[in-house]
């Protein structure tokens, strides 16, 4: 047999739902506002890398065709840096997926590929033993001949 207090659900009309509301809100909105930062860092730096693509191109005077190859390549990058802060993230996450379901193989190589360049990059400052092939051995600890 339910009794009232155990029928206890949270409405509109109790004093703490709006402060539950309020903060949930306050919180998709930090949340929101940090993707967005994240997002339009990510744009800046897939434009700057068009633009060193674009500069390194410009060397090459010499030789148009590689020139023209640099400048669309730079192209490239830049529709992508403006799909990144055009699309929201829910939008690209999509896309993502369904590239990642319509070809798995390369989802699974580029999964792979970017987990070998983490652990490169982590593992970019520890300290490697030095092979005793290669080891430098100081002057004075060499035996001394005596004739």
């Amino acid at each position: 047999m339910p009794n009232g207090a155990q029928d206890h659900r949270p409405s509109a009309t109790d004093p703490g739902f709006g402060e539950a509301r309020g903060f949930a809100d306050a919180l998709r909105d930090q949340a929101q506002g940090y993707v967005d930062k994240r997002k339009a860092d990510a744009a800046r730096m897939v434009s700057d890398v068009g633009d060193a693509i674009r500069v390194t191109g410009a060397s090459f005077d010499g030789l148009p065709q590689l020139r023209e190859f640099f400048d669309q390549a730079a192209l490239g990058v830049d529709e992508l840096a403006e799909d990144i802060s055009r699309r929201s993230f829910s939008e690209m996450y999509d896309e993502v997926h369904a590239a990642a379901r319509r070809r798995p193989a390369l989802a699974t190589a580029a999964a792979a590929l970017a987990g070998f360049a983490l652990f490169r990059l982590l593992n970019l400052h520890a300290v490697r033993p030095v092979p005793r092939s290669h080891a430098l051995v100081p002057v004075d600890t060499l035996p001394q001949s005596t004739l």
